[in-house]
């Protein structure tokens, strides 16, 4: 791995770790998302591997807790573009203040196009790639 490519992935994994340490993280998938909207469906840890169905422009949360001082982190893998569509990845801190405490992601997507899709999200270090994920998250996803 190059230099710069390396340097790029530590400042990465630097900001996420401060940033969930001050719960303060929020990308947006797309500009000028309004957000304020609340997602028709919300899906957890003990919905991996279920299928569900919902309609076109529906929006679906996914919340996956996360230790803050490890490295590990969720990450979203090989997303239809078409059928479902990242809006936001958010952290929000969730222990009493304790560094490298847990740490919940909260991923929104919204519905695009009628058909069958998948999200599968993978736990891992950035620099140790997703071959070497430890945890794993996936639902089937029915769009009418």
């Amino acid at each position: 791995m190059g230099k710069k490519r390396h340097a790029i992935i530590m400042k990465m994994v630097l900001f996420t770790f401060l940033a969930s340490l001050w719960g303060l993280t929020e990308f947006s998938g797309m500009a000028g998302v309004c957000m304020g909207n609340e997602p028709d469906v919300v899906l957890q840890k003990q919905d991996s591997g279920k299928e569900i169905t919902i309609k076109a422009g529906q929006g679906i949360q996914i919340q996956l807790e996360g230790l803050g001082g490890t490295g590990y982190w969720w990450y979203v893998e090989n997303l239809d573009a078409r059928r479902m569509e990242l809006l936001s990845e958010k952290t929000k801190s969730v222990s009493d203040g304790r560094v490298g405490g847990p740490v919940l992601g909260l991923w929104t997507f919204r519905a695009m196009e009628p058909g069958t899709v998948e999200i599968k999200m993978d736990y891992y270090r950035i620099w140790e790639g997703s071959a070497k994920a430890i945890d794993h998250f996936q639902v089937r996803i029915k769009v009418e």
